[in-house]
């Protein structure tokens, strides 16, 4: 009985995998035949491929340079980058321990309490708020 079951698994098996390939093709991946178009590459065309690639610094050299940084802007001198930060302290957009954290940029001037009270009352008395809103 065990036998007989082995059996069909492994005929079972091997028509999937007839029918995966089939639908693979079906859907465009052909990856022999697409890799196989154009004129193939030669050892020394690769080497010379993976030589300019990693002088770009495109490719790591070893474990220790991964992941691979590429510079997408100009680079800025350390002046520059000092500047910028001492900009972004002064506008309060850097926090000054964990307890500024998130830094909320501000909105504009802040109002006092009274000053908002005397607008409350103000906007009462105009008849744009009811005595229900607003405390």
């Amino acid at each position: 009985m065990n036998t007989k079951n082995i059996a069909i698994a492994l005929i079972a098996a091997v028509a999937s995998l007839g029918a995966v390939a089939s639908n693979a093709a079906e859907n465009g991946n052909n990856y022999p035949q697409v890799a196989s178009q154009g004129q193939p590459l030669t050892r020394a065309d690769v080497l010379a491929d993976l030589a300019q690639a990693r002088a770009q610094g495109v490719i790591p050299h070893g474990d220790a340079d991964y992941p691979v940084y590429v510079a997408s802007g100009p680079a800025m001198s350390r002046t520059e980058v000092k500047a910028q930060l001492a900009q972004a302290r002064a506008e309060g957009l850097m926090a000054q321990n964990d307890i500024d954290y998130p830094v909320v940029a501000s909105q504009g001037p802040s109002v006092s309490r009274t000053d908002v009270k005397q607008e409350l009352a103000r906007a009462r008395a105009a008849g744009e708020l009811s005595v229900s809103q607003g405390s």
